[in-house]
């Protein structure tokens, strides 16, 4: 999905909207007036462009209309982008780092390379020590593990 897919969907949706307004006989200025909106951002919706969510749902409730009436579109549904090799990386492995707070593992302090070596022996994977500590920092942030740093080394333990 692109840009452009984006603006057409928006498109779509704005004339659904725009021809609902107009079978009830309001102008912009009517909606803007029930929805505390103006009538530009009104007709901006109307025409395509961006707008917030909950200005989207008070348009609808303005004129009548469910939203889901509005958004009833067919589209290819895939994300924009693909996920990067890093994030895929981090998504796989923290779960299974998520497993090892749930044993006794961290219960005694451990090394990003402690972790690296345990995925490997419990779950055949090979990783970065550098990617690993991306994840643990995010669990002391989380609060599931406490930090204790010795010069380079970080030591990662169970609150």
């Amino acid at each position: 999905m692109t840009d452009t897919t984006i603006e057409k969907l928006l498109a779509t949706i704005g004339k659904r909207i725009q021809k609902h307004r107009l079978e009830i006989g309001l102008q912009p200025e009517d909606i803007a007036e029930m929805t505390g909106l103006t009538a530009p951002t009104i007709r901006n919706i109307e025409n395509g462009k961006e707008t917030y969510f909950s200005n989207f749902i008070a348009v609808c409730l303005a004129i009548n209309i469910h939203p889901k009436e509005v958004l009833d579109i067919s589209i290819s549904i895939k994300p924009l982008f693909e996920l990067s090799l890093p994030r895929k990386e981090k998504t796989r492995l923290t779960p299974r780092i998520d497993s090892f707070l749930e044993t006794d593992f961290f219960n005694i302090e451990r090394t990003a390379n402690d972790v690296v070596e345990e995925l490997a022996a419990i779950y055949k994977i090979q990783t970065k020590t550098s990617v690993v500590s991306v994840i643990l920092k995010r669990k002391v942030e989380e609060s599931a593990l406490k930090i204790r740093k010795k010069g380079r080394l970080n030591f990662y333990k169970k609150k």
